[in-house]
């Protein structure tokens, strides 16, 4: 293996792959991909579509450093007193670390369940505001970055004082959630992220060091609800690494709780 500076070895993988055609262009991917331009022809569609159209909005947060577009949609149902405080929100990020395309597919799941035509998606559209930056790290993602923006930082690491100038999607977002924390209650923060090394489906939340209850709620009916997700794997400490962190900062100083 290669050698690390200070002592052991970094771990490394080989494999081999027989190619059954000859000139043929193969692509190796950590996980299915899915591109800035998949999300751009996916919101195309949302628009287009008779029905889901109208109960999504899409409008442009802010541009990223390279000049790219970052959108963000609003799910609700807009007939009515859709602008009621007494309807609470919910905001779901998704792909800050451009490498964990995963997380871009199950946005599209949670997109396309809530402007389904479900009674259950309609029920949550009659009583929540769902606020969704699908994408928080395009100019990452059209690079081909696995974990860093453009200027190679880690977007997930800037929460707590991000820059407008180098971490503009992170600023905004955060605007965002401050002046939607001013019309109406924030119940819930949600960032999609896909595990390099973890298998199954879990979250990570914030404790204060007791046994609290209320941050785990939400994760065991969950795990109730799908064989898929593994309460067991849910963690819920506050490392001082993880302390400039989206799900951390919108906890302690958002307080979304």
């Amino acid at each position: 293996g290669i050698k690390r500076r200070d002592k052991g070895c970094f771990h490394t993988l080989a494999f081999s792959v027989e190619f059954q055609h000859d000139n043929d262009t193969v692509y190796f991917a950590h996980c299915f991909p899915y591109t800035y331009s998949d999300l751009q022809h996916y919101i195309g569609l949302l628009e287009t579509d008779p029905k889901r159209s109208h109960r999504v909005r899409v409008r442009k947060l802010c541009d990223t450093i390279a000049g790219n577009s970052c959108d963000l949609l609003t799910i609700t149902s807009f007939t009515g007193d859709a602008a009621s405080s007494d309807r609470r929100a919910v905001v779901i990020t998704a792909r800050v670390h451009p490498g964990e395309s995963n997380a871009s597919w199950m946005m599209k799941g949670v997109i396309d369940y809530l402007t389904g035509d479900t009674a259950d998606a309609r029920a949550l559209r009659d009583h929540f505001v769902f606020k969704i930056v699908p994408m928080l790290n395009p100019d990452g993602v059209i690079l081909g970055n696995y974990r860093c923006s453009l200027p190679g930082q880690d977007l997930n690491r800037t929460w707590a004082s991000p820059s407008k100038k180098l971490h503009p999607t992170i600023w905004h977002t955060k605007a965002m959630i401050q002046r939607l924390q001013e019309e109406r209650e924030v119940v819930l923060y949600l960032d999609l992220h896909g595990h390099s090394r973890k298998k199954n489906i879990f979250m990570y939340g914030n404790a204060d060091g007791t046994r609290s209850l209320k941050e785990r709620l939400f994760p065991a009916l969950l795990s109730r609800a799908s064989d898929q997700v593994n309460f067991e794997d849910c963690c819920f400490k506050v490392q001082k690494s993880k302390e400039s962190t989206g799900r951390v900062v919108a906890w302690r100083e958002l307080g979304i709780t």
